[in-house]
């Protein structure tokens, strides 16, 4: 265990950069904030390469800081060069730096498709609701915001531990989609459809496209959906944010398939 005071330290500038998308993509790892974050972070398959602790703060919890993965990676940080650390103004006293992980597409029967999606707070509810309703996989198109920002993985809650996040071009990733299932549905969203998305099948193998809040799907990738749906809504609203309208038709598709299954 190491002990690391000054903010100039090697490391805690090394980590301090991770904060940034450059940071990131140079060094292939990202930042984990707080106890329960970590803990998820434990539990999965991802490589930890540190973690963390505020000597400041209280004690952290034993299971996480004599985690066998924590052999040999344990830090006591002073506040300062904690802080410097941090991504939060306010950040709990265990934090964690993760290896990306380097998936590959799978094409697996369920997954949500993000098209431009820019907002880091979406990004995450969505990946979040993707793992809670059974879509395995994410694919994090051109221009949507990197599921490994800090504040991507606040939001996603554990959720992006335990889905597939690929970086790919939407329209490959989509033609390819179709071609390996025949069978399978691929369902946009869009403000002037006139199906309900309660009237699109949905409970077999379906690609959900979610696009960029203020233009919504891209053209590329809205030909290449079977069916283009709006969600009925009782109100004067004329639209949902890019995260709400993806967690509905994402439980909608799991709603038909548990339905589908009894």
């Amino acid at each position: 265990m190491a002990y690391i005071e000054s903010t100039h330290n090697d490391r805690v500038r090394a980590w301090a950069r991770l904060k940034t998308r450059r940071g990131r993509e140079r060094a292939g790892l990202f930042l984990v904030e707080g106890e329960r974050l970590v803990a998820d972070l434990l539990k999965s398959s991802l490589r930890l390469e540190a973690l963390l602790w505020n000597v400041a703060s209280d004690e952290p919890p034993e299971a996480l800081w004599r985690h066998p993965k924590a052999d040999g990676r344990r830090f006591e940080l002073s506040p300062q060069a904690f802080a410097a650390v941090a991504d939060t103004e306010t950040p709990q006293g265990l934090m964690a730096i993760a290896a990306v992980p380097q998936h590959e597409p799978g094409y697996g029967p369920r997954v949500l498709v993000l098209d431009g999606v820019q907002d880091p707070g979406n990004v995450g509810t969505l990946v979040r609701s993707a793992e809670a309703f059974g879509f395995g996989e994410v694919v994090i198109g051109p221009g949507t915001a990197d599921p490994y920002a800090p504040k991507v993985v606040r939001a996603s809650m554990g959720g992006l531990f335990r889905v597939h996040a690929i970086a790919c071009g939407v329209e490959h990733y989509l033609r390819v989609w179709r071609d390996r299932h025949p069978g399978g549905v691929v369902v946009a969203t869009a403000a002037d459809a006139v199906d309900r998305c309660d009237e699109a099948p949905m409970a077999g193998e379906v690609a959900v496209i979610i696009g960029n809040e203020a233009r919504g799907v891209s053209d590329g990738a809205r030909r290449l959906a079977h069916r283009c749906v709006a969600i009925p809504m009782a109100g004067e609203a004329d639209s949902l944010n890019a995260a709400m309208a993806g967690t509905i038709l994402l439980y909608e598709a799991y709603r038909q398939a548990s339905n589908r299954a009894i």
